[in-house]
Parts: C-alpha cells; structure tokens; sequence
C-alpha cells in the first residue's frame, strides 16, 4: 500500500508506525464484537462528545498513507516515471481502494438465499480474488496476466451476483460510507493533488491542511449548500475535508523528517513537529465549543487533536528508533508494516472460513468480558503471524 525512498535514506520509523497502527487495528477490529468490556476498548458512542483511543487508529493510519505519499512519489521519480505516469499510477490505487472498501462494507449485508451463496462463501471468494489480483508477482508474464484477469472477473462475477436486503426490498451494492479502505482511498487521491500543487513548499501544505478544515465548517454554515448534491456520493465535509486533514498533516511531517530543508539536524525537526503538533491542538481547542468531538462527523477537533497526536506519536519513535538505535523490539511491527493491506484482510477471511465450516466456538464462548478480549489478544497475534508466514511465501499484496 505504500512505498519508501531507498534503503540508504529510509526513516524506519515510518515503518514501526505503519504496523503498529495495523496491528492496534486488528485487535480494536476484533474487540468491537465483544460485549461487558470497558468503554475505552470501543469506539465513544456515535452520537457522543469524546473519543477513545480506539478513535485514534484510524486516523493514524491516515496519517501513515499521508507521510507515505512524498517518499513514493519521490521514489518514483527517481526511478524516471513522469508526472502522467505518477497520476495514472495514483488513480488505479485510488480505484483499488475504492472498489476493496465497497465490496467490503457490503458484506454484513449479503443475502445468501437471492445471491445464490452463503455470505460466508461470498466473502472468502472475494478476499481469495483480491488477493490473487494484488499480490506483487515477482515474476511479470502471461501466467501473472492470467491470474489477474481471473480475479478481476471473478470480483466482477461476484458484485454481480450480490444481492443484499430482503426478497421484497433488493439490494444491489452501495458505496454506502465507502468503507475504511475506501475512505482511505478519497484522502489518498485529494492529498496526491495537494502534493503535486505544492511539493516541497510546507507553507502551502498547511494552507491545505485548514482550507480542508474549512470545508467542515463552510458545510455546517451552509455556505457549501450549493455543492450539497456531492455529499449524495461523498461527504464533503468529512470524507473530502476532514480525512484529508489528517493525511495532509502526515505529509506535512514527513517532509520535514525527509526533504532538504532549512530544517537541518534532527533536534530541529523534532521541536519544529512538536510545535506543529502543539499548534494542532490549540486550533482543536478553540474549534471545541463549536461542534465538539466525534470521529462519526470528522468534526475539526476530532481531526487535529488526532493529527497533533499522531505527530507527537512518530516523533517519539523516530527519537527511539532513527535517534538512539533501539531497533531489535520492532520486529513485532514488521508483518503488519511490510504487508498492511494483507494483514488487514486476513481476520476477515479467518471469520469467513469459520462460518463456512460452521465453527461457533468463539461467538459462543468467547465474545464476553475478560475471555472475550483475551480472544482478540490471540488472534491479533495470530493474524500478525500469518502476515510473516505468507510474506515470506511471497504473498504481498500491493495496490
């Protein structure tokens, strides 16, 4: 899902906080469906004025593609991929993430009867062909052309047959709130289009960065009334404005700890991020009293207190990882970090292969209280070992 400059100028700490975040989103993933747990282990209620740690991971992985967008687009150019390569290459992994996350928040709704199929069939096919269409093939031959154009048609064989709803009120696909890689994808693309309108110039990136806030706020107002028919599609406010905040700050840090600056030794650019990070928060506190936070509206606050405590985040374990050389601990990240979209994937097809064969045991047994989070724990690991195991059987998928 992302790519880095060379080994030579690598920030490894970018990658410790890529695969920390994917596997805090597994085990949040996994606990939401347990019940009698403390309320910081889920999501602070939708219609509430607050937040959890568990409203943090989100974001942080908006913040990690944000910071991975100047060292890909960088890494591509050196390589010599021209500005109308780039965008191509842009948009097709916008349209992978787009078309993953609606065939994903699809799901809960499958009618096994009117598709034709058991939703728990339905789903492994579909992660079974998103793999096969995304992996990273070493090898680029007809045989690598033949299994993707299998996986394509067999996405496409899929969406067609999906019928959602019930047998007097069918449903086709929705794009619905587009799913989590979906709205991955939409911050994605508008943060590429805020990079190459101003590259290095960090100034210009946090005009970008409060003109995104704006656009919430201009919505609330009404002053965007006359764009409200975009929010039948996507919400302008949140999907548009607030998500691309958050990723446009993780491009904001990333070009200081990677670009040629006036920001010249580290300590420099810690306290320059820090400072940032501070500004976030101020700008959140005083936006507070206007719309509160909740990560369900995308309100300012939300967004800048968990773009201000993603910077202090990474701040901490470049100081850690890149400053000091504590590196021998982060192999537990190292899975989730070099493989994302897979590990992401992964809980997903384990819970359909249990509901194909049947397998109760662990919504029986193992979904309340103490058991229930000690299950998670488990298959957090678990997850996180298949990710190392398939890696190295050279499954990586790469959108």
């Amino acid at each position: 899902m992302t790519e880095l400059i060379e080994k030579s100028k690598r920030v490894a700490s970018i990658d410790v906080f890529r695969g920390l975040t994917i596997l805090v989103m597994i085990f949040v993933n996994d606990v939401a469906s347990v019940a009698n747990i403390p309320g910081w282990l889920k999501h602070f209620p939708p219609k509430g004025n607050g937040m959890t740690f568990v409203d943090l991971v989100f974001p942080a992985f908006l913040f990690i593609v944000g910071m991975s967008i100047p060292l890909a687009v960088k890494n591509r150019m050196k390589k010599g991929d021209s500005t109308l390569t780039l965008l191509k290459h842009i948009a097709i992994r916008t349209m992978g993430l787009l078309v993953i996350g609606v065939l994903m928040v699809n799901m809960g709704g499958v009618n096994s009867e009117m598709t034709g199929m058991s939703k728990s069939l339905w789903m492994l096919l579909v992660f079974l062909s998103v793999i096969v269409v995304w992996n990273n093939y070493e090898a680029k031959n007809k045989i690598t052309l033949i299994l993707r154009g299998t996986g394509v048609a067999a996405i496409l064989l899929l969406a067609i047959i999906y019928r959602g709803g019930t047998a007097e009120n069918i449903t086709w696909l929705k794009t619905s709130w587009w799913g989590i890689l979906g709205l991955i994808g939409w911050a994605y693309l508008i943060s590429c289009i805020v990079y190459f309108l101003f590259r290095n110039h960090i100034t210009g990136m946090v005009g970008a960065l409060f003109f995104f806030i704006s656009l919430y706020i201009g919505e609330r107002t009404g002053a965007l009334n006359i764009l409200s028919g975009v929010n039948e599609i996507l919400w302008l406010g949140g999907h548009i404005g607030g998500h691309s905040a958050i990723t446009t700050a993780g491009m904001i840090v990333s070009m200081v700890f990677t670009s040629t600056n006036y920001l010249k030794t580290d300590k420099e650019k810690i306290i320059w991020t820090l400072v940032f990070a501070l500004f976030l928060f101020l700008i959140g506190f005083l936006l507070y009293p206007l719309y509160g936070i909740n990560k369900n509206m995308a309100t300012p606050t939300w967004d800048l207190y968990c773009s201000g405590m993603c910077a202090i985040i990474f701040v901490l374990l470049y100081f850690i990882i890149d400053m000091k050389g504590y590196k021998k601990w982060t192999f537990v990240f190292s899975p989730t970090g070099s493989n994302p979209l897979l590990a992401y994937i992964l809980p997903d097809i384990f819970y359909a292969l249990l509901g194909l064969l049947n397998i109760t045991f662990i919504e029986v047994y193992l979904s309340d209280g103490i058991s229930g989070i000690l299950r998670s724990i488990v298959i957090t690991v678990l997850m996180v070992y298949l990710t190392s195991i398939l890696t190295k059987k050279k499954i990586r998928l790469h959108l």
